[in-house]
């Protein structure tokens, strides 16, 4: 999406004309529809603008940007080489405490680009102009100022705005980055938002209840459960429940946050009480074994349980315990939402590694760059290319997580792997009372944020399908 002039947008003509103009100029691959009241409120701000300084046709902005997977959306951007001036549109009364929460929001947003930000907001029933201060009050803003800064000297961004601002950079992980959680350093999506609101307000009038989100991995799920549980602690503690993860990688939350309690799904038992708490909250709540999710039940009571799990449609029915995710979709006027918007993960990586787990019916002509895989005759050809990956950087599962995530990582197949008739890759070795060997695979290809290598050991049917999928 390209930066477009707004005096030109603004110019007297058909709405329909109008759009079909401003996608021309933006570049943008469908037709925006543009709201009469925003409209108004910009021909007010040309005007304004027009009266304290020349070449306002000059003027380059990208206009009604969202960043990508995010929903996050600003009105009118102008991006110059060292500076970055937001500027708001409003056409009824609004409070300033609404346009400064906005403005502080949008400088968030903005701030990945280590650039000077200037933020303001423009009343246009009120032609009314004001700005955010660096010390985070709302003030009254004159034209001049306002005509000063947009006629600052460096020269404008002329590229595609989307290249400019990533989703990932701003979804963080409080397991991996807890420093930048206990700072606040992030914002919810419009997505993730709607159903805390859902999920508050249900807890708020009824006091009890069982609410479910699921999502893909990388759709923002734990931030949500945390943010959740920071919300639901503010007067009375909470018990957060970690399903199949460690506790070390938890533990500088459980030091910080003391109005949170933690739990591992090893340490529920039988005769456990979580009734004291405002509510209980279970990450991956997928990884629950059924007698453990009947005693969480048993020991909550009344209070409100809040589930949290991965969507695993793609891995066979037949590598799943669904006894767990049957139970809990029977539990009474259980309220269940989807996270759809994969943010963290990367969208050629998700590709293959859904392909992978379910190969498609047809052949589809996406590139994966970033996917290599190796063959292994036996286990030290096998040992040498681990070897190698790792020596370049690649994260191993028997490795320990690095602090910032997982860039890069290489796991092995060998010859326990299998496509079935229904072209589910399944696994030979698996005992009933353990963890699918292909649902640990999705869940840990699934943790790689830019590239995979796949080291195929003794298994050559399974290395020419990989190899055929990534043609």
């Amino acid at each position: 999406m390209k930066a477009i002039s707004v005096y030109a947008l603004t110019r007297e003509q058909n709405i329909h004309h109008l759009q079909k103009l401003e996608r021309q100029l933006s570049e943008r691959d469908y037709f925006l529809k543009i709201k009469e009241w925003e409209l108004n409120s910009m021909k007010g701000l040309v005007k304004q603008l027009e009266g304290h300084m020349k070449e306002v046709y000059a003027l380059r902005f990208f206009y009604s940007f969202q960043i990508p997977k995010l929903g996050k959306e600003f009105d009118l951007l102008q991006i110059k080489e060292d500076q970055i001036l937001n500027l708001e549109l409003k056409s009824g009364i609004v409070s300033d405490e609404a346009i400064r929460k906005q403005l502080i929001q949008n400088r968030y947003y903005l701030s990945v680009l280590g650039r000077t930000i200037r933020s303001y907001t423009y009343i246009s029933s009120q032609n009314r102009l004001v700005r955010l201060t660096n010390h985070d009050h709302i003030v009254e803003a004159d034209w001049e100022q306002l005509c000063q800064d947009l006629q600052q000297e460096s020269a404008d961004y002329n590229g595609d705005v989307e290249d400019l601002f990533q989703a990932e950079l701003y979804l963080i992980s409080p397991i991996t980055e807890p420093g930048r959680f206990l700072r606040k350093e992030y914002f919810l999506t419009s997505q993730q938002r709607d159903i805390e609101r859902q999920i508050l307000k249900g807890i708020r009038q009824k006091h009890t209840g069982y609410y479910w989100f699921i999502g893909l991995p990388g759709t923002g799920k734990t931030l949500l459960l945390y943010d959740l549980s920071m919300k639901l602690s503010g007067h009375q503690k909470v018990c957060l429940i970690h399903c199949g993860r460690a506790g070390k990688e938890w533990r500088i939350l459980h030091e910080r946050l003391r109005r949170i309690d933690y739990l591992s799904d090893e340490q529920i038992h039988e005769n456990m009480d979580l009734s004291e708490y405002n509510g209980v909250l279970i990450d991956e709540a997928h990884l629950l074994s059924e007698e453990n999710l009947q005693m969480i039940l048993q020991a909550c009571g009344q209070q409100p349980v809040i589930f949290s799990s991965d969507c695993e449609d793609m891995i066979s029915p037949e590598e799943l315990d669904r006894s767990t995710v049957k139970a809990m979709r029977h539990l009474p006027e259980m309220q269940t939402y989807h996270l759809t918007n994969r943010i963290r993960t990367n969208a050629e990586l998700s590709s293959f590694i859904q392909n992978m787990m379910h190969l498609p019916k047809q052949h589809y002509t996406r590139n994966y760059p970033h996917i290599t895989v190796f063959y292994a005759n036996d286990e030290i050809e096998a040992e040498n290319l681990l070897c190698d990956a790792r020596r370049q950087g690649y994260f191993y599962p028997q490795d320990e997580i690095p602090d910032h995530g997982i860039d890069c990582l290489v796991v092995q197949l060998d010859s326990r792997y299998y496509y079935d008739e229904q072209q589910f890759l399944r696994s030979t070795k698996t005992k009933r009372s353990e963890q699918s060997d292909v649902r640990k695979l999705f869940h840990q290809l699934n943790q790689a944020k830019e590239s995979l290598i796949l080291v195929i050991k003794e298994n050559p049917a399974v290395y020419e399908t990989l190899l055929d999928l990534l043609q």
